[in-house]
C-alpha cells in the first residue's frame, strides 16, 4: 500500500471538529505518579529496583466491576469457569486426535503526538511485528525460542496471532493503526475515556492492543479480563466492546531480539515483549499466579502455589506448600522478561474455555480478518487521516490547528503500483 499523494483541505477540517468534540483531546496532563484507576497504588506491586509497575489489570478489573455493577465479580466468574474448565480437561484426556489452532487477527493502535514512524512513541513497524512474533514464540511454546520450555507441565497453548489484513470497512492493511491525537502523554484514565472509544476496531472480530507513552512512565501495561454470563441476575457483559483489548507502553512492546532490536525504543529490564505476553495472559481469563493474595489461587492445579509476586529471577523459593520452587519462569508472575518462558497445561485448558465461550472471544475464533483479500490491479481509496487538533473544552469549539496537519490522502489499495 503506498500513499500517493496527500491533499492539505482546510474544509476537512469541520468534519474533524465535529468527532473531536465528542471527544476531549486535550495538552499533556498532569501524571498521576501514585495512583492506578483512581486507587492508590500498593507499594508490593512496585519493583523495588526500577519502580514499574508491572501489570494494572487487577485494579483495572475492579474499575470496570464499580463502574458496571452487572460485571461479574471474580467469584461469580470462577464459579461460572470451574465446570467448563473440569469439562474441557476430561475431553483433553479422553480426546485422541489434536486441538485446532486458533489464529486471532490483530489490531495494534500506535499512539503518537506526531513523530516521525520510527520515533518513539510512534514506533517502527519492525517493533510492532516483533511484538507478535514474540506472542506466537510464548503461546505456541516454539523450539528454539525464548518461549520453549522442558517442564513437564509446559504447554502449547496453540493459539497464533496475526496483524490483520483487513481493516473495518474491508479494505486492505497491514494491521497497524497510526494515530496522532497531538498529545505527548496519557493517563490510564483518558485511555479509557479519549483512546480507546476513538480507536477500538469490532473487538469481536480483532484484538485491540494500544501502544502509548503513559504518563506515568513506571507503569507497562494492563489488559480487559473476559467475562461471561448464565449467572441468575446478571446480563451477558465482557465490558464495553470499545475498550476491550490490551495497553502496553511503547517501551515494553516488542524484543530487542528481532534483527532491527537494536533501533528500538525499549526498556533495558522489559525488552523481550513479555509485558505483552502476559497481558493477552489476562485477555484470555489468566489469574496472576500468587492469586493476587499471599499463598492464593490462579485456579490452575499444575502451578506452584506462591506466596506472592517475584521480580528479578529468583530461582530457589519454595512454593507455600513447601514441595517445590514456585514457578517464577510462568508468564504470570511478575519477573524480567527473560525469566519468563512457561504457560502450563492447567493455564491452557482455562485459556480454552475462555476462547471457546466468553464474550467477544469465541467470536474471534472464526474471523476472517487476518486472511488476505483479492486484490484488483487498480483500486483507491480516499481517507480521512487523524489530524494533530484539540478542543477548547471550556467554549465547545475547536482551535484551528496548522494546515498541513489536515489531510485527505488518496492511497493505492491495488496490485498495481
Amino acid at each position: 500500500m503506498k500513499t500517493i499523494t496527500p491533499i492539505s483541505i482546510q474544509r476537512i477540517f469541520v468534519i474533524l471538529c465535529l468527532f473531536a468534540l465528542g471527544n476531549t483531546y486535550g495538552q499533556v496532563k498532569n501524571p498521576s505518579n501514585k495512583m492506578l484507576f483512581g486507587k492508590a497504588v500498593n507499594t508490593e506491586n512496585v519493583n523495588p529496583k526500577t519502580g514499574d509497575i508491572r501489570c494494572a489489570t487487577t485494579e483495572y478489573e475492579q474499575f470496570l466491576q464499580e463502574k458496571n455493577p452487572k460485571r461479574m465479580t471474580d467469584a461469580q466468574f470462577e464459579t461460572w469457569i470451574t465446570p467448563l474448565v473440569k469439562k474441557q480437561k476430561e475431553m483433553r484426556i479422553a480426546s485422541k486426535t489434536a486441538a485446532t489452532i486458533i489464529v486471532i487477527p490483530v489490531v495494534v493502535h500506535v499512539i503518537h503526538s506526531g513523530q516521525a514512524v520510527g520515533t518513539a512513541p510512534n514506533i517502527s513497524d519492525a517493533q510492532v511485528e516483533s511484538q507478535i512474533t514474540v506472542l506466537n514464540e510464548d503461546f505456541r511454546r516454539m523450539m528454539g525460542t525464548n518461549g520453549f520450555n522442558s517442564s513437564m507441565v509446559g504447554a502449547d497453548v496453540e493459539i497464533e496471532f496475526k496483524l490483520a489484513l483487513q481493516d473495518p470497512n474491508g479494505n486492505p492493511t497491514n494491521g497497524i493503526d497510526r494515530v496522532n491525537f497531538g498529545q505527548s502523554t496519557w493517563s490510564l484514565d483518558d485511555i479509557e475515556a479519549t483512546v480507546k472509544p476513538a480507536t477500538s476496531w469490532n473487538s469481536s472480530l480483532y484484538l485491540n492492543m494500544w501502544t502509548v507513552a503513559f504518563s506515568n512512565s513506571n507503569d507497562l501495561g494492563y489488559a480487559q479480563f473476559p467475562d461471561a454470563s448464565g449467572l441468575p441476575g446478571l446480563d451477558f457483559n465482557g465490558g464495553n466492546a470499545n475498550t476491550d483489548g490490551v495497553v502496553s507502553g511503547y517501551r515494553v512492546f516488542g524484543s530487542k531480539n528481532h534483527p532491527d532490536g537494536s533501533t528500538f525504543a525499549l526498556d533495558k529490564t522489559y525488552n523481550l515483549g513479555r509485558t505483552m505476553t502476559h497481558e493477552v495472559g489476562h485477555w484470555v481469563g489468566l489469574r496472576h499466579i500468587w492469586g493476587d493474595v499471599n499463598c492464593g489461587n490462579d485456579f490452575c492445579a499444575d502451578t506452584p502455589v506462591h506466596h506472592n509476586k517475584n521480580f528479578g529471577c529468583p530461582q530457589t523459593i519454595l512454593d507455600c506448600n513447601s514441595v517445590g520452587f514456585e514457578m517464577v519462569q510462568n508468564y504470570m508472575d511478575y519477573t524480567d522478561d527473560s525469566c519468563m518462558n512457561i504457560f502450563t497445561q492447567n493455564q491452557k485448558d482455562r485459556i480454552r474455555v475462555i476462547m471457546d465461550n466468553a464474550a467477544r472471544r469465541s467470536s474471534l475464533k472464526t474471523s476472517t480478518k487476518a486472511n488476505a483479500i483479492l486484490l484488483f490491479a487498480n483500486d483507491a481509496e480516499v481517507k480521512i487521516e487523524a489530524a494533530n487538533y484539540k478542543v477548547d473544552t471550556q467554549n465547545a469549539t475547536c482551535v484551528t490547528p496548522p494546515a498541513s496537519s489536515k489531510r485527505v490522502a488518496l492511497y493505492n489499495r491495488g496490485s498495481q503500483l
